[in-house]
């Protein structure tokens, strides 16, 4: 299954951004790992599996803050929005997973909806993310075991990985930008606990070029008694390769709830209109 990741960039009046992408120092490479490559593999592409087929509708509390630097001229332009972010399916049953945002405040005012207008953005961390590590996309990456060590204090696997160079020809992997990354996993559920991509020359907009880095960790939720590991905060920096601008932006999400449809009949009470039974 093909995935797809974007920054979205808005640029006005000739204004163009900065902002640091999270960065992990990854983890020393140790010979005690007990699990090959290929057995941690399976695990996640399990895990995959079943958040693509079981992870209900849902909704969360997102706050966003999106930068647009110019080191030349010292100033940095922001903007801070609160929405209610929504990960639903296609249709039910289907795997295909639809990211939106319903804006409530900007920069601290109250907004009537609509959607985030930036200077960044990025989507793609709730439905594709999961899938760069996996046995399906070893067609498009190398993967090494770089080994056990611990993430921000917690034990963690790493597993680093780069695009192959048959990618290019290959029209199921994302391309043609030479990706790279680091993904660490849970040692005991197998889940991402987080993961990095490095992308250099990205295509920003005709003419425009940058060194593209992303971010995101992950964090249980529970919906219907089951757990689902899903994005805690994303991270994302592009710095232009010619010009003196930066753009990023950074996200966190909470409050979780499983997005249900509720309803109920009104009967015919005739002519007597008393409250309708529900």
């Amino acid at each position: 299954m093909r995935f797809h990741f974007a920054i979205l960039i808005w640029i006005a009046s000739a204004l163009c951004v900065i902002g640091a992408a999270q960065q992990s120092v990854p983890p020393a490479k140790s010979t005690t790992v007990t699990r090959s490559l290929h057995d941690i593999l399976l695990r996640l592409q399990q895990n995959l599996l079943d958040y693509q087929t079981n992870v209900p509708n849902f909704f969360c509390d997102e706050h966003a803050i999106s930068d647009i630097v110019l080191p030349n001229r010292r100033r940095t332009f922001r903007t801070t929005t609160d929405s209610i972010f929504s990960l639903q399916r296609a249709s039910a049953g289907a795997n295909t997973l639809s990211e939106s945002r319903e804006v409530k405040r900007v920069n601290g005012a109250p907004a009537s909806g609509g959607s985030v207008q930036g200077p960044a953005i990025f989507t793609g961390a709730f439905s594709g993310a999961l899938s760069v590590v996996s046995p399906e996309m070893a067609r498009c990456y190398d993967y090494t075991l770089e080994g056990a060590g611990q993430l921000d204090m917690t034990p963690a696997i790493s597993i680093s990985y780069a695009t192959r160079p048959s990618a290019n020809k290959d029209p199921f992997c994302p391309g043609p930008e030479k990706e790279s990354g680091i993904a660490w996993i849970d040692p005991v559920s197998f889940h991402l606990l987080r993961i990095e991509m490095r992308t250099p020359n990205h295509a920003m907009d005709p003419g425009t070029r940058a060194m593209w880095t992303w971010a995101v960790d992950y964090a249980p939720v529970t919906f219907d008694n089951k757990e689902f590991w899903v994005p805690r905060a994303i991270s994302t920096q592009a710095r232009a390769n010619d010009i003196p601008v930066v753009w990023s932006f950074a996200a966190s999400y909470s409050n979780y709830h499983k997005l249900t449809v509720r309803s109920h009949i009104i009967t015919d009470v005739g002519d007597s209109p008393s409250t309708p039974p529900q």
